[in-house]
């Protein structure tokens, strides 16, 4: 958007602003005056609808007046009255404006739009709400303007409501009213030493004490100036414009030590601080600002010069409030009055949380304050008695021994248990036994299909049979007579005869092995027991195999069982330590639990211990340990491979080290202590 368009745009709000003013002094009917209120708010900001909400004499809100309320859906909502109830009884209790935005907000919101909502005030006291749905994809960074144009619009209607029951302002009870007012704002403003909360009460607070627009709190941070609290918002955001040409304005003035006024005109202020101005008011829209200094507060006896004179006071600036009018070029009646007159209460506020806060270790002093606060009078025996207490409680961590047991996660698995092994490379073509099935030794568990062994077998008999042939041939030919003038020949046949036996007995040797081979096809048992391998026939059947792959398990479930443990490797150091002082025993005592049953346990003890460490995805480095137990003391026959949790017993240590060991290693491993 050009710079052109930017500036129609603001002059066109303004515009709005200053007719809503203008009704504010007439006397035209309320439904008259909020209806042209509120089409002139929801044009501004471009909104959907608006509503004003009013108490009526049973002291309960009833719908005044509404533009477009109906293209919400409000109506077609059953639940919507209820769910807007309840952000309406938020604004009358607190007085504050306030936004919600259904991507944000935990509770139900009557439609789907953003809720904008303002109090409608009448003499300090919250009559009504002014209640604006704008589009729900309006930009974070804009609701902060919409929700301030709406609240300054909302005064508007506040002092149309004032003049509409306007009584007497110097009667002595709108005067009692003012005093009441001040001095609860004073109470709430020296209630706190949080720099941050004086400045949100003083800006707060302040803002509905005096009558503005918008009230700011300025703080001095060193020789920096930040803006601590700006009316209507919960916080500030250092980085946005308006916030930024407001420090510069209050950090000029702050340093004059003079308060500035600007209704209009500019000719009476220092270039500096008149750039500084001009850039704020175009960026805010506002028509009279007012900078008032915060000061320290005086001390109570002044301080006298060697001659015994009162030294001239120098007085110190502490920060500033920004006082605005949007519609009004002159200050409101009383406005700059009662500026001056809180400012010297929220600058001793301000003096005060920051001399505080300023102490050395004040945190460390507030909570031995407490301390002793709480030692006061019977509390002081209590706390002796805890101390006593807490003493014995050390010297039993320290001198009371306790069994210090490490923990290792494993599984149950039979002692006996035995792989099968692909023989030959094949295809299984047939399986004889199932998952969990018991067997025998020797029995026949699966067929193994391997057609090259059968083509290597008959092709060595073909050979076989033609060695034999040309043996028989040969064999022939010497029993010729052959004649003795023909030796070279006899020996020729001789030598052949002698080769074909040797190739012949090699054909016998490779057949006998190929014999052997086929016959591992037909894969037997090697042990009794258990069939361990789950779903055989998905994982094996017609699969073709390499020899020296592993098919399936057999454990012998009918003999001894054992706990396979996998216990961290940085345990292992206790363990080793109560090995070495039993006589390096390995037998240490064992008490596990199944998974499947945690409320019994059993007892065992450890047979061996693995020679290396393997590395474990939840563990990290961990060392496997084997157990040995009577299976007679389980209720029913244990299940292979059940998951279980042990402790191995590694001798007596001190009760505190058991049950903060981790803690002394932790610390003893980061910090070398």
């Amino acid at each position: 958007m050009s710079n052109s368009s930017v500036q129609e745009v603001r002059d066109k709000i303004i515009q709005l602003a200053r007719e809503i003013e203008e009704h504010s002094r007439s006397n035209m009917p309320p439904k008259e005056f909020f209806n042209e209120f509120l089409r002139r708010v929801v044009g501004a900001v471009g909104a959907r609808a608006g509503v004003v909400w009013l108490r009526n004499d049973a002291n309960r809100l009833e719908l005044l007046q509404e533009i477009g309320l109906a293209s919400t859906g409000f109506h077609e909502n059953p639940n919507a009255m209820a769910a807007n109830q309840k952000f309406l009884t938020d604004v009358l209790s607190n007085g504050q404006a306030c936004t919600y935005h259904p991507s944000e907000s935990s509770d139900p919101l009557p439609t789907d739009d953003m809720l904008v909502l303002a109090a409608l005030q009448r003499n300090k006291e919250v009559v009504g709400v002014v209640e604006i749905f704008q589009r729900h994809d309006t930009p974070a960074q804009a609701r902060p303007g919409f929700l301030q144009f709406v609240e300054q619009m909302t005064g508007y209607a506040c002092r149309y409501l004032e003049n509409q029951g306007k009584e007497d302002a110097n009667s002595s009870m709108a005067v009692s009213k003012i005093a009441a007012d001040f001095e609860q704002f004073v109470l709430q403003l020296h209630k706190s030493l949080d720099v941050k909360e004086v400045a949100f009460t003083a800006a707060n607070d302040g803002r509905l004490l005096v009558g503005c627009d918008r009230m700011s709190v300025a703080v001095l941070d060193g020789r920096k100036t930040v803006i601590r609290a700006i009316s209507g918002q919960d916080s500030v955001n250092q980085r946005a414009n308006l916030v930024r040409k407001m420090t510069k304005l209050a950090s000029h003035v702050i340093r004059t030590n003079e308060k500035m006024e600007y209704t209009g005109k500019v000719d009476h202020l220092a270039p500096k601080v008149e750039r500084a101005l001009a850039d704020f008011v175009q960026e805010s829209g506002s028509r009279m600002v007012t900078v008032i200094p915060l000061f320290k507060p005086d001390p109570m006896i002044d301080k006298e010069d060697a001659d015994g004179r009162p030294k001239e006071k120098v007085r110190q600036t502490v920060g500033g409030i920004i006082i605005e009018q949007v519609a009004e070029s002159q200050p409101k009646a009383g406005v700059l009055e009662k500026g001056e007159l809180i400012s010297d209460h929220i600058g001793a506020s301000i003096y005060n949380a920051k001399q505080y806060n300023r102490l050395f270790l004040m945190p460390l002093w507030r909570g031995l304050g407490k301390v002793f606060g709480f030692l006061e009078g019977r509390n002081g025996v209590k706390a002796a008695l805890i101390v006593v207490a807490l003493a014995g409680a050390i010297a039993a961590l320290v001198m009371v021994p306790y069994d210090y047991r490490i923990e290792g996660q494993g599984r149950m698995t039979p002692v006996v248990q035995k792989d099968v092994f692909v023989p030959w490379d094949g295809e299984v073509v047939e399986i004889m036994v199932d998952s969990g099935q018991h067997v025998k030794e020797g029995q026949l568990l699966l067929q193994i299909k391997n057609p090259d062994l059968k083509t290597q077998r008959t092709a060595a008999y073909g050979e076989l049979n033609s060695k034999a042939a040309l043996l028989r041939t040969i064999h022939n030919e010497l029993k010729r007579n052959l004649r003795p003038s023909e030796p070279s020949k006899r020996n020729e046949l001789e030598g052949q005869m002698k080769q074909t036996q040797e190739e012949m007995a090699s054909l016998d040797e490779q057949i006998k092995i190929l014999d052997e081979r086929i016959a591992s096809l037909s894969v037997k048992a090697p042990i009794s027991g258990v069939i361990a391998t789950f779903q055989l026939e998905q994982l094996l059947l017609n699969r073709p195999v390499r020899r020296g792959e592993v098919l399936l398990e057999i454990k012998h479930d009918d003999g001894d069982w054992q706990l396979e443990l996998d216990v961290e490797e940085k345990r292992m150091g206790h363990f080793l330590d109560a090995v070495k002082e039993n006589g390096n025993d390995l037998a240490r005592p064992v008490e596990f639990v199944l998974a499947t049953d945690s409320e019994l346990k059993f007892q065992g003890k450890v047979s061996k211990v693995s020679t290396r460490a393997n590395s474990s995805q939840e563990s990290g480095s961990v060392v496997m340990v084997f157990c040995e137990f009577d299976k007679s003391q389980l209720p029913r026959q244990p299940r292979i491979g059940a998951e279980v949790r042990a402790k191995i017993n590694c001798g007596q240590k001190s009760l505190g080290y058991v049950l903060f060991g981790d803690v002394v290693e932790f610390v003893q491993k980061y910090f070398w202590l």
